[in-house]
């Protein structure tokens, strides 16, 4: 199984602000200088999602709910309530709280090939300290926030090394891709 960490963050290596605000995402403006439509292309090869609850609460909050009910989610929380407040979805959507391993563990043994962890830095710097992260593509946003959740927002992960494997500038942004070494 591939598990990619794709995400946004800002120049000073930030997922959301200190209110865990994804307002940010803004600044980043499309344009004709590469990347085209590159998420539709990402999501077209993925079967599987892995949300944080922070990540998933701004998305219901901010009248977003959850965009991706076609494909089978996993939410990592402790939050009983919140799977409630996502409401019917295409695919099955279930709560999941516990070691973020075993959930890759078990979403794999269920055969899926090619998951994307949605967010957030909790449940990546989890997810990297267990070994579970095969590929990191990061779009950076041109601004910096100061204080917010990093892209890996743990404590202490075990070192790994990633080989840079694409740069793309997208508008106003840069992505870079990298692979597990």
């Amino acid at each position: 199984m591939h598990v990619v960490w794709y995400t946004a963050m800002s120049m000073d290596g930030r997922i959301a602000d200190a209110a865990n605000s994804l307002e940010f995402l803004n600044t980043i403006r499309s344009g004709d200088e590469g990347g085209g439509d590159d998420f539709a292309t990402f999501l077209a090869g993925i079967d599987a999602v892995v949300v944080g609850a922070t990540t998933l609460r701004w998305l219901i909050d901010g009248g977003h709910g959850w965009p991706h009910d076609d494909l089978p989610t996993w939410l990592v929380s402790h939050d009983e309530g919140l799977v409630d407040r996502v409401g019917p979805t295409r695919q099955p959507f279930q709560r999941f709280a516990g070691d973020v391993g075993e959930l890759f563990a078990t979403i794999e043994a269920q055969g899926y090939k090619r998951v994307w962890l949605c967010g957030g830095g909790a449940v990546a710097g989890q997810a990297l300290a267990a070994g579970r992260i095969d590929e990191v593509v990061v779009t950076i946003a041109p601004t910096a926030l100061g204080a917010g959740p990093a892209l890996f927002d743990v404590a202490a992960v075990p070192r790994w090394l990633f080989t840079l494997a694409e740069v793309t500038k997208t508008g106003s942004a840069a992505r870079l891709r990298w692979l597990r070494a």
